[in-house]
């Protein structure tokens, strides 16, 4: 089957170029852009997990040891 299907397009189109220019990175995050959205995944070690006084409640726990918590900024 050889048929093209136009994709669908979520949101506006961005039209400005974005440069991130983070001097010192944010401690325990990794960032990168979703369909135009920056985006970061927020990591703690099961130490740092047990210190936090109020752990928000979306995070998960990975295999490799670690809570991930993903966010949309």
């Amino acid at each position: 089957m050889n048929t093209s299907l136009r994709a669908r397009v979520f949101g506006q189109p961005r039209t400005d170029l974005c440069l991130d220019d983070e001097q010192v990175p944010a401690k325990s995050a990794a960032f990168w852009w979703i369909n135009g959205y920056r985006a970061r995944l927020l990591i703690w070690t099961r130490d740092e997990w047990e210190k936090m006084p109020t752990p928000p409640p979306d995070a998960q726990f990975h295999p490799h040891g670690v809570w991930c918590a993903l966010r949309l900024d």
